[in-house]
């Protein structure tokens, strides 16, 4: 394992990233925030298997025993779903969560933090936060964080109690581009979609890592990809509509989407599932197409 700072990496991630093998960070909020244990455990080792099929190394990361961990096995992933102090780790709260308690499920902005900091460029998720309804003042660091760190961050498009024409208002306004894989219109999460035109859209993953690595040579920093969740799977957006609950800031999310589960029950999570499996499909195919455009690492070196 790779250490440095509060920051680690396991061995095999730190291998292949020095290797320019293709790497997919995936968050851990789902873990400790997002799904039952059961059903979060499915989507931990669907994910897994998904990025494996593809040819890239999956990398859950997450705050474990006062560290940031990069690269958890499956055994510390049901360690942490069956902690009940684990926090909702964020950006802001992160060096605190790492003293006390030492155990936490990483949103997409700590993700995405940890994730640059170790050299991976892709993470996966399944919907990313953002602006939330009412006077635009609740707004997700994911945002924040996707502005400063060069990461994409492929998702189901924003979570689908946010109000998406912001989010993807605030997105253009922070320089982060937002790419319809094989969509014009932004995904919306568990439903197909947020019923917004994107102005981009990619149609293979040699067409989407091409768009990336432009946006990365001219100085950009993040970037989203939108991947419509199957009709099948979906659910219609008047249904996953959300009164304003009692919870704000860090605990609005969580209690929102258990709020739809209690509603919705096992539809919610079929395919908050499904859709975190197929994010990671996308993820890791891009992984490896960003890696065919990378100079070997001798070459990188001579």
């Amino acid at each position: 394992m790779l250490a440095v700072s509060s920051l680690d990496v396991a061995a095999t991630i730190h291998e292949a990233i020095t290797a320019g093998a293709a790497v997919v960070a995936l968050e851990s909020a789902v873990i400790t925030h997002g799904l039952p244990k059961a059903a979060a455990m499915e989507a931990v080792a669907r994910k897994r298997d998904a990025c494996t099929k593809q040819g890239a190394r999956p990398a859950v990361v997450a705050v474990f025993d006062g560290r940031l961990r990069v690269g958890l096995s499956m055994e510390e992933c049901v360690s942490l779903a069956d902690r009940a102090d684990a926090v909702k780790v964020s950006p802001w709260n992160l060096g605190a969560a790492l003293t006390s308690p030492g155990f936490g499920g990483t949103t997409v902005a700590a993700t995405i933090a940890a994730a640059a900091k170790a050299g991976i460029r892709i993470v996966s998720t399944g919907g990313i936060g953002g602006v939330h309804p009412g006077d635009g003042h609740d707004v997700s660091a994911d945002l924040t964080e996707l502005s400063r760190q060069p990461v994409c961050v492929v998702c189901a498009g924003p979570k689908s109690t946010l109000d998406a024409t912001a989010t993807l208002e605030r997105l253009e306004t922070l320089g982060v581009p937002v790419i319809g894989w094989r969509s014009s219109i932004l995904a919306g999460f568990l439903a197909t979609a947020a019923g917004l035109r994107l102005a981009v859209r990619a149609d293979s993953v040699d067409e989407l890592a091409t768009m990336l690595q432009r946006h990365w040579d001219l100085g950009g920093a993040g970037a989203v990809v939108s991947q419509p969740l199957p009709v099948a799977l979906a659910i219609p957006l008047r249904e996953l509509a959300v009164d304003d609950p009692a919870a704000h800031g860090p605990e609005r999310t969580p209690a929102e989407l258990r709020h739809l589960q209690a509603r919705l029950g096992e539809r919610v999570i079929r395919a908050n599932v499904a859709l975190l499996e197929h994010n990671a499909a996308l993820a890791s195919s891009l992984a490896v197409a960003l890696g065919r455009r990378q100079p070997a690492p001798e070459a990188a070196h001579a």
